[in-house]
C-alpha cells in the first residue's frame, strides 16, 4: 500500500510539474506586438556578435595554496576566462567578422561568441587606425553563419529611428533604441580626429563598440563606435562609406593568399552614382583581370551569376578565390572569363609588406656605401599608405629606401626566392620577426611582431 501511494504521488507531482511549471504554450505574438523595431531586431541577432579575450586564471583557494605548489607540486584549478571587450558584426557567412579597431588593439587573442552562444577563435586580417576599422576571420569549423544585410550608403533620414544592438558591460544581445540625430559630425578621440560620423541618441554604452546601428528594415546604416562622456544621449557610428572603402581595399583574394586577379592592391572599389553594379579601379597590365578583357572603369553587374550591386558584394565574390579558380564577370557591356593567376615573389612581398626589394650588386653597395661583403636585400620602394591599409605599422615608420632586410622569419640574408616562399601561404594580419639595417638610424632594428598586409 505504501508503493501505491508513493507511485500515486509521484504521478501527481508528474502532471503538475508539465501542466504548471512549463505553463501554458506561448501564444503567437499579436500584430500590434509584433512592431517594425521586434522584427528588424529578429531579423539582426543572428549576425551580431560579442568579442572578447581569454585568459588562464589559476584559482588559490587559500593563502598557503602557492607554497603548497612550489615544494609539493600540488596540483591547481586552472580555467580559462572570457573577458568582454566589444561586440562584432558578421560580413560574410564564410567567417568574416567587422569590429572596431579599438575593441581587439590590445587583445593578447580573440575569442568571438555568436548569438546562440558558440565560441570561436579569431584573427585580424586588417584594420584602419584612422576609421578604427577592423576584419577578423573566424578560425575553425564554422557553423552556418548569417551575413549581415547592408543598406543602401547615404539612404538616412534624420530623425529615423534605429537600433543599437551589442554587448555593453558583458551583457550580450542587448538592444536599445533611438533616432539619427545628426550626420556628418567630428569626434576627437586622443590624438585621432574621427570625421563624418553619425550622431544618435540610442543608448551606446562601453561593450557596444564594434556592434551595429540598425535601420527598421534590418539592415546595418553604421559601426557603433563612441559616446561623448559629458552627454547624456550621445552616440557616434561609423556610416556605410566608410565601411565600404575599408571593405572595399580588404575583401581582395591577394589578402587572403597568393592570389592574384589584377586590381592594383591600393585601389578602391566603387559604385557608380546611379546605377548598378561596382566601378572596376586601376587594373594592373597583363594581370588576369587584363587578359580577360577587363579594363579600368568597367561596370561590373554580376560575378559568377550572381549579382552585384555594390562593393560589398563585389568583395564578397572574390576573397576566398584562389590560384586557377576560374571566374565570370559580367559587364554593362559584356561577359568576360577569367583565370585567377599567382602572385610573384615580386608581387607578393610588396602586397605583403608594402615595400618593394631588390637584391644588393656591387653598384649599389657603393652607391649607399656599404662593405663590399654586405648581404640582404634593398629597400627600393616603400609605399604611401592608402585608405584602409595597416601600412602606418610602427615598424614602418622608421622604414626608408636604402634600408636593408637582414633578416626575415628564421632565414638570415635572404633572396628574394626564400623571401617569397616564406610569405606563400601566408594572409594579411599574420606576424613575422625581422631585422632591417637602418641607414638613416646608422644600427639595426629588430621588429619583433612585424605585422603583413
Amino acid at each position: 500500500m505504501r508503493n501505491y501511494h508513493k507511485v500515486l504521488i509521484i504521478t501527481l507531482l508528474s502532471i503538475f510539474f508539465v501542466t504548471f511549471a512549463k505553463g501554458a504554450p506561448i501564444p503567437a505574438p499579436s500584430a500590434e506586438r509584433m512592431t517594425p523595431t521586434v522584427k528588424a531586431v529578429r531579423k539582426a541577432l543572428p549576425w551580431v556578435v560579442s568579442i572578447g579575450t581569454t585568459q588562464q586564471i589559476i584559482q588559490v583557494n587559500d593563502p598557503f595554496s602557492l607554497f603548497f605548489t612550489d615544494f609539493f607540486s600540488q596540483p591547481r584549478r586552472v580555467f580559462t576566462h572570457f573577458s568582454p571587450l566589444g561586440s562584432g558584426v558578421i560580413v560574410d557567412s564564410r567567417g568574416l567578422v567587422l569590429t572596431n579597431y579599438h575593441v581587439v588593439r590590445r587583445a593578447p587573442s580573440i575569442e568571438v561568441q555568436l548569438w546562440d552562444g558558440t565560441s570561436l577563435k579569431a584573427s585580424v586580417i586588417g584594420y584602419d587606425v584612422a576609421s578604427d576599422l577592423c576584419l577578423l576571420k573566424l578560425a575553425g569549423d564554422l557553423p552556418e553563419l548569417t551575413a549581415a544585410e547592408f543598406a543602401v550608403t547615404g539612404d538616412l533620414y534624420l530623425g529615423e529611428t534605429v537600433i543599437a544592438i551589442g554587448n555593453p558591460f558583458g551583457l550580450g544581445q542587448s538592444v536599445s533604441t533611438g533616432v539619427i540625430s545628426a550626420l556628418n559630425r567630428s569626434f576627437l578621440e586622443g590624438d585621432v580626429d574621427f570625421k563624418d560620423l553619425l550622431q544618435t541618441d540610442a543608448a551606446i554604452n562601453p561593450g557596444n563598440s564594434g556592434g551595429p546601428l540598425v535601420n527598421l528594415d534590418g539592415r546595418l546604416v553604421g559601426i557603433n563606435q563612441a559616446i561623448r562622456a559629458d552627454a547624456q544621449g550621445i552616440g557616434f557610428a561609423i556610416p556605410l562609406a566608410h565601411i565600404e572603402e575599408f571593405l572595399s581595399f580588404w575583401l581582395k583574394p591577394e589578402h587572403f593568399s597568393d592570389a592574384f586577379l589584377g586590381i592594383s592592391a591600393d585601389a578602391l572599389v566603387t559604385s557608380p552614382a546611379e546605377e548598378t553594379g561596382v566601378l572596376l579601379p586601376a587594373v594592373l597590365p597583363e594581370s588576369p583581370l587584363a587578359k580577360g578583357g577587363l579594363k579600368e572603369g568597367d561596370r561590373v553587374v554580376a560575378v559568377n551569376g550572381q549579382p552585384v550591386t555594390c562593393p560589398l558584394d563585389f568583395g564578397r565574390a572574390l576573397w576566398t578565390l584562389r590560384a586557377g579558380d576560374a571566374l565570370v564577370l559580367e559587364t554593362s557591356s559584356g561577359t568576360h572569363a577569367v583565370t585567377v593567376g599567382t602572385q610573384d615573389d615580386v608581387m607578393l612581398i610588396r602586397t605583403r609588406l608594402g615595400i618593394s626589394l631588390e637584391p644588393l650588386t656591387p653598384a649599389l653597395r657603393t652607391a649607399l656605401r656599404l662593405r663590399p661583403d654586405q648581404q640582404g636585400l634593398v629597400v627600393s620602394e616603400v609605399q604611401d599608405e592608402v585608405p584602409g591599409s595597416i601600412q602606418g605599422a610602427q615598424w614602418r615608420q622608421v622604414l626608408r629606401r636604402g634600408d636593408i632586410v637582414l633578416q626575415f622569419a628564421e632565414q638570415e640574408y635572404p633572396t628574394l626566392a626564400q623571401l617569397g616562399e616564406s610569405l606563400r601561404d601566408s594572409h594579411a594580419g599574420e606576424f613575422r620577426y625581422a631585422v632591417f639595417y637602418a641607414g638613416s638610424m646608422n644600427m639595426p632594428v629588430e621588429v619583433s611582431r612585424l605585422q603583413l598586409n
